[in-house]
């Protein structure tokens, strides 16, 4: 397991970069299976020494916290920090109302060792995350005998997914069809479908252009969104031959 990170446009519109770095945690431990997990480590506790620990922990605590203390933990530090804004010096700090800013949060500062132990051993994963408005293929068949016939330059194929809406006057969008730079083709080369039976945003019938040669095509939707970002789906393995279509599951791009 890993921590997953992806990379997005940066939302701001006066941002230093124009990509920032999000990520994502693999799963979550409850506390009971982190009790389970803590009871087969090395220790002679006992899975209920282990929960009286825990609960007697949190009861000591939350005390000294309540006392305004700093409490240093093998993990880091555990303070409050007050915070919010006045119209006066002499105006009364109210944290537990809700006609004001006033607040008092729980803070942890982490233990600098501690951090630097899992950061060392920390495994990171990258993986494309689509934007909320992005298309998306389930499925490219061909139209004719129920999905199962051949497709051939002229056919009509049937895309379905979400979100495939698009502009079929505009050139930069629509279906294309692309193959490898290792095929010999020139680099980025594709075939743009030019005519369209349907255009939804849950399924698309597209004609094959004509003059492709057979072969195994990505075959990439492109939309805009909002007018403004053009968005892209590659759906690989759509085979144009004489044989029956291979299925595979699409990749994002």
């Amino acid at each position: 397991m890993a921590l997953k990170i992806s990379v997005i446009k940066n939302p701001l519109p006066h941002c230093l970069k124009p990509f920032c770095v999000r990520s994502e945690t693999t799963d979550i431990v409850e506390f009971d299976r982190f009790v389970d997990i803590m009871s087969k480590g090395r220790t002679t506790l006992s899975r209920t020494d282990i929960l009286a620990a825990m609960q007697l922990y949190k009861e000591e605590l939350q005390k000294q916290l309540a006392e305004g203390k700093t409490v240093k933990t093998p993990t880091g530090s555990f303070y409050l920090g007050a915070s919010g804004s006045m119209d006066a010096p002499d105006e009364a700090f109210l944290p537990k109302t809700d006609d004001n800013n006033h607040e008092v949060r729980l803070h942890h500062r982490p233990d600098k060792d501690f951090e630097s132990s899992f950061l060392a051993e920390l495994e990171i994963d990258r993986e494309e995350r689509l934007a909320p408005s992005a298309p998306s293929i389930q499925s490219v068949q061909a139209a004719e005998e129920g999905g199962e016939g051949v497709i051939r330059p002229g056919s009509v194929i049937i895309i379905k997914g979400k979100r495939l809406r698009f502009d079929a006057k505009d050139q930069g969008q629509g279906v294309f069809f692309s193959l490898p730079a290792s095929s010999g083709s020139p680099r980025g080369a594709a075939w743009r479908a030019s005519r369209y039976s349907q255009i939804l945003p849950s399924s698309v019938m597209a004609f094959v252009p004509e003059n492709l040669e057979p072969g195994r095509y990505t075959l990439v939707l492109k939309t805009l969104r909002r007018g403004l970002d053009m968005l892209e789906y590659s759906f690989e393995g759509v085979e144009v031959s004489e044989g029956i279509m291979d299925f595979r599951t699409g990749t994002s791009a």
